[in-house]
């Protein structure tokens, strides 16, 4: 684990209304793709493109615009080990992104308030920004995007978040983003 990537660790999947937690039904639900990763200071509810959720499919019959809807909120006091890998641990170094120490308590002041600028990507590249308060409150966002080919679509907030992805199926057409991308992502599993 590194202190620096997205997620740092937490996985969190929605699940219906439920009486009490079961893991089966949080692997279900992560199975098919119902969750974000998060530093645990950020959040994406109820993200949505053209009404559908993480782990959904959109199909267009050709090229068109989607709505893209998320629901964001970000704390307004964030450890500055936690979202930059800005602090040291006590015990030191050896424990950066140890997530045994994850929230080490250490002299360094989290920064404060702010704002938090989340992008809509679309096949791995930002197409458009929106700036939320880190305010401890949620704030619902909306983006609009034109596809032009099969996507993914997914809302990230770097380095704190990142949803998974919607895939926008356009003429059913399979997706295929980056040639480049894929064989990155081949030669580091790897």
């Amino acid at each position: 684990m590194s202190g620096r990537l997205v997620g740092q660790g937490r996985t969190y999947v929605k699940l219906c209304k439920i009486e009490r937690s079961e893991f089966t039904k949080w692997c279900e639900g992560l199975a098919q793709g119902r969750s974000y990763v998060s530093d645990g200071y950020a959040h994406a509810l109820d993200f949505t493109v053209a009404g559908q959720a993480s782990g959904d499919e959109v199909r267009l019959a050709q090229p068109g615009r989607v709505e893209v809807k998320v629901k964001a909120a970000f704390s307004s006091e964030t450890p500055l080990e936690i979202a930059y890998g800005g602090a040291t641990p006590v015990a030191g170094a050896r424990l950066s992104g140890d997530t045994v120490n994850y929230h080490d308590v250490t002299a360094a002041q989290p920064y404060a308030g702010g704002k938090r600028k989340v992008e809509l990507v679309v096949n791995g590249l930002p197409v458009a920004t929106r700036e939320v308060p880190a305010d401890d409150q949620v704030h619902e966002i909306s983006f609009s995007a034109d596809i032009p080919r099969s996507s993914w679509v997914t809302v990230r907030q770097f380095p704190q978040m990142h949803t998974n992805p919607v895939n926008v199926i356009v003429g059913d057409k399979p997706i295929r983003a980056s040639r480049r991308s894929a064989q990155w992502c081949l030669a580091c599993i790897e």
